[in-house]
């Protein structure tokens, strides 16, 4: 918790406070003025549920603010779908001599498709290319 309160008194976290702050009674204030014509002569029950509305919305800017919030103190954690493509300091060496030099039509049959996913096919290179590497340490 020190570590939040620390993040948010920093000077660049100012305006957020503000823009945050400005938000949300923004949407309180919508919501009560909804809740008021809900309660005129001319109101009715769909103006009820806009009320909610509103106070919901400002409840989803305070969540998201202190998410930002959060975060920023303490960093976002990596997601774990995505740390298995990450190379080592020993791949990356190791993938930039010119031993990865990997077939690109034996990798990427799909290599002549536009619509092909770059990404995928870059993934399924290294794979391919950590397969010969460990065929070739045996």
């Amino acid at each position: 918790m020190e570590r939040v309160l620390r993040t948010a008194f920093r000077a660049k976290w100012l305006p957020r406070h503000v823009l945050a702050l400005l938000a949300v009674a923004g949407l309180a204030l919508l919501g009560r003025w909804q809740w008021n014509v809900s309660e005129s002569d001319r109101g009715s029950l769909q103006n009820s549920f806009y009320a909610f509305q509103w106070w919901a919305m400002a409840l989803m800017v305070g969540y998201g603010w202190w998410r930002l919030l959060r975060d920023d103190a303490h960093g976002r954690p990596v997601p774990r779908a995505a740390s298995a493509a990450v190379m080592t300091s020993d791949d990356a060496a190791w993938a930039a001599t010119e031993q990865f030099q990997p077939d690109q039509r034996a990798v990427d049959p799909q290599a002549d498709d536009p619509e092909s996913d770059r990404e995928l096919a870059d993934y399924n290179r290294y794979l391919s290319w950590l397969n010969t590497r460990s065929e070739q340490a045996r």
